[in-house]
């Protein structure tokens, strides 16, 4: 048999840090989105100049388009 023993305090406070870990990186994505839609709206840059870095997926690339 397995000597596990379940510890509920243990389990809440796994499910807070990976709920956190999340909001943060979509935080962290809207305001990449924001800023990158500023420099487009400022003229700093341009659309074509960002897909030909390559850094961004096309799902980035539509959520910064949609304006």
């Amino acid at each position: 048999m397995f000597g596990f023993e379940w510890d509920e305090k243990e389990e809440r406070q796994a499910l807070i840090e990976i709920s956190e870990a999340r909001g943060e990186a979509r935080g962290e994505e809207r305001g990449k989105i924001s800023t990158i839609r500023d420099l487009l709206a400022n003229g700093l840059v341009t659309l074509d100049a960002l897909k030909a870095t390559g850094r961004y997926s096309p799902e980035e690339l539509d959520a910064i388009a949609k304006m």
